[in-house]
Order: structure tokens, then sequence, then C-alpha cells
């Protein structure tokens, strides 16, 4: 007699097999069944957000980021030009301050062309730099040409720095002949 317990079967699962032995009238037990549920599905492919694709998006981005600036300083510099050279029509007060009283009807129509291509300088570059800041994030986070979109990025963000030089720029050429 051999002192060693049988191997416990493990939980949750069915008796194995026995066959029958003579005399026995129960039918054979049915195929063993496993609960629902009990192995996991097999994995899903899911779709990653960062997709390798042409680079042509992060490059699009760039260029309207690009083009943003270049239009939006020259544009600055033209409107800058055109409110400094109001400066004909200012006087210097007695305690050193530029002082501009009143305006001829020539100049209050250069003032309003001044004013409204000063607005569409800024609305220019804010909506192109919007649209490549935008779309160099989606470039970014897709990597689709990610380098092109951080420099777009960078571009959008600092350009406005560049726009401003431009008006200010512009703005003390135009006012140079009639400021002492």
């Amino acid at each position: 007699m051999s002192s060693i317990p049988p191997a416990p079967e493990p939980q949750g699962s069915q008796p194995a097999y026995q066959p029958p032995t003579p005399g026995d009238s129960a039918p054979p037990p049915a195929a063993p069944q496993y609960p629902a549920g009990s192995y996991p599905a097999p994995p899903v492919e899911q779709p990653t957000a960062k997709t390798k694709g042409p680079g042509t998006l992060g490059v699009v981005a760039f260029l309207v980021s690009l083009v943003a600036i270049i239009a939006g300083s020259i544009l600055g510099y033209v409107a800058g030009s055109t409110l400094g050279a109001l400066a004909q029509y200012g006087t210097v007060s007695s305690d050193g301050t530029y002082v501009l009283d009143s305006l001829p009807a020539a100049a209050e129509s250069v003032a309003a062309t001044g004013g409204v291509l000063t607005f569409v300088t800024f609305a220019v570059f804010g909506v192109l730099a919007l649209w490549g800041f935008v779309q160099g994030i989606v470039a970014a986070v897709k990597n689709r040409g990610r380098g092109w979109a951080i420099a777009a990025i960078i571009l959008a963000v600092i350009g406005g720095i560049f726009v401003f030089i431009a008006f200010t720029v512009g703005a003390g050429v135009g006012a140079a002949p009639y400021v002492a």
C-alpha cells in the first residue's frame, strides 16, 4: 500500500472522464463543459493615433505659418508707415510731449486707411497663424511631418513678435521725416 494521496483536482475544473465499469447502468458523462468567459477574447488590433503617413500635413502647416509671418509683416510695415505719416500734423507742447490736436480732412482719411490696414494686418496674421498652429499640432500628433509641424507651431507662436516689429519700424519710417 502506498501512502501518497491522489493529486488534488484544479479548482473550477470538471472531473476527468472515467470509463464506465461493468454493471454500471448510468450513461457515460457528457463532454466537459467550461464556464462562459473563462478564457479572454483574442486581442483586437486597435488603431493608434500616431500613424505614420506622408509628411505633407506638417509641410503645409509650416508654409501657412511662414506665409502668416511674411504677409503680416508686409501689411504691418505698410500700416505702420501710413499711420506714422500722421506725425506731420502734430506739435510739440511746452512740456516736450507730442500732441496730435486736430486733423484736416485729408489726414482723417489717411488715419482711417491706416486703421483699417492695421486691423487687416493682425486679422490676416491671426487667421493664418491659427491655421498653421492647429494643423501643426495635428501633424505632430499623427506623426505626419513632425519636424515641419514643430517648426510651424514655433513660427505661429513667435510670429506675432515679427509682425509687431514690422509695424513699429513702419511707423518709425513714416514719422521720421516729420519728427525733429
